[in-house]
């Protein structure tokens, strides 16, 4: 009796299977998969089978600068980036890649065997040149953690329990950043790949939860697929469909991906082992081992705020009534918002500084962020460059009036008791008058409460629509929506944008009906 090997993709061959077949039939089946199953085990870089998401985690990773893979416990993710980095190596003669793991000894028991394992097989011992080089043990990995392919393609693993200058100074290709890569290192990786239109690829089980990483990498994303978690059937997201998790998002950095790989997706994993483990277990304790989902450690200030109060700029309706906010700052550079009221609904249509200046809050360990690039570039404008910029942004638009922080509308500014609103209406250096009223000193609370209102609409309601609309342009102040939570009280890195969308909402003339509004005196224009 011929013995089937047992093999998670390629099933058996049944007796009710085999009963519809000749002898000779049989006889070939039987063979034809114990060949795949052979050729599978000794060259799957070539014949290893690849399971549908991988086909569309690849297209990601060819069309991103960057590229997070979020797994479950056992989900693949490792087994992908081995794969892609070999692939990396043999597609472009002279590549640069690097592998980074957390110490050398998980490099030695994760990364290596895993890129060893997809190198083609007329590789693994090829004859030393001097050019090539592709020496590795399984006890002691490659050799000086390293090795050089025939076209002169070189990978070269590293760990962060290194000096982070070893990273300085060099171009590569393509990086592997695996687990628990510190920010720090990863925005200099970003320096190293930029020249040679490189590539990151990110994987992570975030097993520890929401990691100041893991938070900077998926803050402000938007989700582009949702997926089923039959482990999880209620409604997990306020803007998803009922019984599904995140699948693919678009993350905030230009060109920048993230794809999550459902444990259950990988059939050489014992899902149902992991099924037992997890039961009983918390929603969030779920999320994260089968579906590689960390959720926030605190609750952000506008929960409602989704994907649908994302607007496309090109669709905000014309005409309306134009009111700004600005809230100064010394040191660094102000915070600017532009609003429209059109009908009932207040459009974001401007902010300044926008992405082109990078982030204006990051991730960190503090629940509302760390200051961003956006706050320091280009800061130390006078306020006549202020006057300048402010003027170039709106071109000819026509405002209803501008707002100040009031906070800052009454900090003396030239040492002789002038205010910043004194200052900018003053005609200095002919750049004339701009006019600003002080914004309303109400409670913070009651400005999250009415942003919260103005985000409310009642989905099932045909026709009913939100009030608070936010351009796709309008990154950082997005990024706030989705992250914001006040725990870091005035301290909060991404405070500044929405205390000017909430000092926009508490204006009592921008909230009055659209035919009641005027010009306020000043002279906005």
């Amino acid at each position: 009796m011929f013995k089937q090997t047992p093999h998670p993709v390629h099933p058996m061959l049944t007796k009710e299977m085999a009963e519809q077949l000749t002898e000779k039939q049989v006889k070939e089946v039987l063979e034809k998969r114990e060949e795949i199953i052979r050729l599978e085990a000794a060259d799957p870089y070539r014949f290893g089978f690849e399971p549908d998401h991988w086909k569309h985690a690849r297209k990601l990773a060819k069309n991103s600068d960057e590229l997070a893979i979020f797994g479950g416990n056992r989900s693949g993710k490792t087994e992908f980036c081995a794969k892609l980095t070999v692939e990396k190596m043999l597609d472009i003669p002279n590549a640069r890649v690097w592998c980074f793991h957390t110490t050398h000894q998980s490099s030695l028991q994760v990364q290596q065997p895993a890129v060893y394992k997809y190198l083609p097989v007329e590789y693994r011992n090829i004859k030393k040149s001097r050019v090539t080089n592709v020496s590795y043990t399984q006890k002691n990995g490659f050799s000086d953690n390293t090795f050089v392919l025939p076209n002169k393609s070189q990978c070269t693993f590293l760990n962060y329990a290194q000096n982070r200058q070893v990273i300085e100074g060099n171009e590569v290709d393509q990086v592997w950043v695996d687990e628990f890569c510190p920010a720090d290192w990863l925005e200099t990786l970003r320096f190293r790949t930029a020249t040679r239109q490189g590539n990151i690829l990110l994987s992570f089980t975030p097993v520890e939860g929401y990691s100041m990483l893991v938070k900077d990498l998926i803050s402000g994303h938007e989700v582009l697929h949702w997926e089923e978690s039959e482990l999880l059937p209620e409604k997990n997201f306020e803007d998803a469909p009922r019984g599904t998790m995140p699948y693919v998002s678009r993350l905030r950095r230009p060109k920048s991906h993230a794809v999550w790989f459902f444990s259950k997706w990988n059939p050489y994993s014992p899902y149902h082992e992991l099924v037992k483990r997890v039961d009983g277990s918390s929603t969030g304790d779920i999320k994260i081992r089968a579906y590689g989902w960390a959720d926030a450690t605190v609750g952000n200030a506008f929960p409602r705020f989704c994907d649908e109060h994302i607007i496309e700029p090109k669709d905000i309706p014309e005409g309306g009534s134009n009111v700004m906010c600005v809230d100064p700052a010394g040191s660094r550079n102000w915070f600017m918002v532009w609003v429209k009221k059109v009908g009932d609904v207040i459009y974001v249509y401007r902010e300044w500084p926008d992405f082109s200046m990078g982030e204006w809050a990051i991730a960190s360990a503090k629940h509302d962020g760390s200051p961003g690039p956006a706050q320091r570039s280009g800061a130390g404008l006078s306020l006549v460059q202020y006057k300048k910029l402010i003027r170039e942004l709106e071109g000819d638009e026509k405002l209803l009036m501008r707002l100040m922080d009031p906070r800052a509308a009454t900090t003396p500014h030239d040492g002789i008791g002038s205010d910043y609103i004194a200052v900018m209406a003053e005609d200095r250096e002919g750049e004339g008058p701009m006019y600003f009223d002080k914004a309303s000193g109400r409670p913070i609370e009651e400005g999250i409460g009415m942003i919260n209102d103005l985000l409310y609409w009642d989905k099932d309601e045909p026709g009913d629509k939100p009030r608070l609309m936010v351009s796709s342009d309008c990154s950082n102040l997005i990024y706030s929506l989705r992250e914001w939570t006040g725990a870091d009280k005035d301290r909060g890195a991404s405070k500044d944008p929405i205390d000017c969308l909430r000092y926009l909402v508490q204006e009592d003339q921008l909230l009055v009906n659209e035919k009641q509004l005027e010009v306020k005196s000043g002279g906005s224009y």
